[in-house]
């Protein structure tokens, strides 16, 4: 038996779905054979899909596994279980027009607004009060203004690019909300091989996501604040705490790339030392291929503890 597995097709979603299983070794590009070599023999078949058609795919048993964006689960009208909920692939359902008429949200009474995701948009119209004329099932949007369908469009957008295509040239009017990647399931495989290959392959994703959405913090603190500063965050793993000198420690811990910057600036506030921040990698997926050119690691290995600085003004960030 083989296991399927879809990604979406296109779309701001699509890219961050398919590097993410491609880090695993199961994807289909060349990147993936060389991050899993050993595994060009297993049992699984990559699908490309139209992201709305995912979650009925997956709630009518044509696939075990799917890698989606969460709003695309939200929007659906069938429920379909959602087994990793990944902290990856940030992306935004948001408004968009180049109708001189229409600037703000307000401007949207009466409006006729085209989007792949007509319920999302619709719930939150109707949470700020605005009676749109009409709500378009449309995908894709971009061309749905120039060409008189729509006066607005609510595109899926990843906030971290610059536009392209028409919405380069729009204003963005508000968003409607932001989602991520996800992981759902569908049918359960029949054999032992292939549930074998399913347990794998949401392993390697739930490692791959880990590393691409967290840094590991490292600091020295007074022993009587490493369960103050500790509790400063909800991690995925437990923090590693290990004695330093008298009444001082070494913390490691896993925080979400987006809250670092924040934590790092409280744990100097409260007498910290020697902040550092590492990328973690995943080194379970497989060897690099022979002939493939070496890179430099994204990060260094983690050092032994330290002697505490003279004082505390030597606390640094790297």
């Amino acid at each position: 038996m083989v296991l399927r597995i879809a990604v979406p097709d296109r779309g701001a979603v699509a890219a961050a779905a398919r590097a993410l299983l491609d880090a695993t070794g199961y994807g289909t590009s060349p990147a993936s054979l060389l991050t899993g070599p050993t595994l060009l023999g297993a049992p699984v078949k990559v699908f490309a899909l139209p992201e709305r058609d995912i979650p009925m795919y997956a709630a009518e048993g044509g696939l075990h596994l799917a890698i989606t964006g969460s709003l695309t689960v939200d929007e659906a009208s069938v429920t379909v279980p959602v087994v990793l909920d990944l902290d990856v692939g940030p992306h935004e359902l948001a408004l968009f027009s180049s109708d001189p008429n229409v600037r703000t949200e307000g401007d949207l009474h009466g409006a006729r607004i085209a989007t792949p995701l007509p319920n999302l948009v619709r719930r939150h119209l109707a949470m700020s009060a605005i009676a749109a004329h009409r709500v378009i099932p449309l995908d894709p949007t971009e061309h749905a203004v120039a060409l008189g369908i729509a006066d607005a469009v609510a595109a899926v957008v990843d906030p971290r690019v610059a536009h392209c295509g028409p919405l380069r040239t729009m204003h963005r009017l508000g968003g409607v909300r932001v989602g991520r990647l996800v992981v759902v399931e569908g049918r359960t495989p029949r054999d032992d091989v292939t549930r074998l290959v399913k347990t794998q392959v949401l392993a390697r994703l739930r490692a791959a996501g880990t590393a691409s959405g967290t840094v590991l913090l490292q600091y020295d603190c007074p022993t009587v604040l490493v369960e103050e500063t500790t509790g400063l965050v909800t991690s995925t793993r437990p923090p590693e705490v290990s004695p330093l000198t008298s009444g001082w420690n070494t913390v490691r811990l896993l925080v979400e790339h987006d809250r670092t910057e924040g934590l790092v600036e409280r744990l100097l506030d409260l007498g910290c030392r020697e902040v550092i921040t590492f990328v973690p990698r995943d080194h379970r997926v497989g060897r690099r291929a022979p002939g493939d050119v070496a890179r430099a690691p994204a990060a260094e290995t983690l050092p032994a503890p330290r002697g505490l600085p003279p004082h505390p003004s030597a606390a640094r960030r790297r």
